[in-house]
């Protein structure tokens, strides 16, 4: 049995998702690959059963969107128990060469007793994207050192065996995000630490989502703006309150619970200005 365990989820995007698989095998073979395909409807599961048959394929709803999909996968290799690593892995991340040497090595350095966040730079500007931010929700650039993580970004992460005995998989009440960044808090709450990588271990072109699209989206209908906020993409107000009450206390979820609803229900004019100052 293979000692690490790489998850991915994807839907419907076939030529990433195999990119992502071809890149991934040629630069490690001796993984266990789990893969949900969350009822792609480009036939990415047949490509994937003709091209990567080694690839443990796992059949989503339609529904299960990031964090559910990670979960489902991750479910999946929880009936084996002799993993020393499980991998999160976006499929829309070019894979650097060095990257699991790297990402074990720092491992190595915490005593594989923490959470790897692998820095990831953006493709062209070769700035950091993707990785985590610190105390001061800065984000966390490359800089030849482990740093500490307060709050993940789940495109490339390691988590030991160690970790995984104390955490398990993500909480079922995240929909597609929040599930990375809970399971970074739930580390620390757990007295564990959650590092970056000391280099960039792969590149995407993927541009930064804002979360005021999540929040509150502009130019629709008082229906449609709610509809997209209450969305898997949106920002669900009841599963933030469960994030925000579990980590951040009940008046926090609170008020965060009455600010997302009031400002949905705001025009565009009024809120533009508020936004502003």
């Amino acid at each position: 049995m293979n000692s690490i365990a790489v998850l991915i989820t994807c839907h419907n995007r076939k030529d990433t998702t195999l990119s992502c698989l071809g890149r991934l095998f040629s630069i490690k073979k001796d993984i266990d690959v789990y893969c949900v395909d969350d009822n792609s409807t480009d036939g990415t599961a047949d490509a994937i059963l003709e091209e990567y048959p080694q690839v443990n394929l796992i059949h989503g709803d339609g529904n299960l969107f990031w964090s559910r999909g990670m979960r489902k996968a991750w479910v999946e290799t929880s009936k084996y128990k002799d993993y020393e690593f499980y991998f999160w892995l976006n499929d829309d991340l070019l894979l650097y060469d060095d990257c699991f040497e790297e990402m074990q090595k720092c491992s190595e350095l915490m005593n594989h007793k923490a959470v790897i966040a692998g820095l990831v730079q953006e493709a062209t500007s070769k700035r950091v994207i993707y990785g985590g931010y610190d105390k001061a929700k800065h984000l966390i650039a490359a800089n030849g050192k482990l740093n500490e993580v307060y709050h993940l970004n789940g495109n490339f992460v390691l988590v030991p065996k160690y970790v995984f005995e104390k955490i398990g998989v993500f909480d079922s009440v995240y929909h597609h995000d929040l599930g990375d960044v809970a399971y970074g808090h739930e580390a620390h709450r757990q007295g564990l630490h959650v590092c970056t990588s000391r280099k960039y271990i792969g590149c995407t072109d993927a541009a930064l989502q804002s979360r005021d699209v999540r929040i509150r989206l502009n130019g629709v209908s008082v229906v449609k703006r709610f509809k997209k906020l209450y969305s898997p993409l949106g920002s669900n107000p009841f599963i933030t309150f469960h994030f925000l009450s579990k980590y951040n206390g009940i008046i926090r979820a609170v008020l965060f619970f009455v600010y997302v609803h009031i400002i949905n229900l705001l025009p565009d004019s009024i809120w533009s200005r508020i936004s502003r100052s």
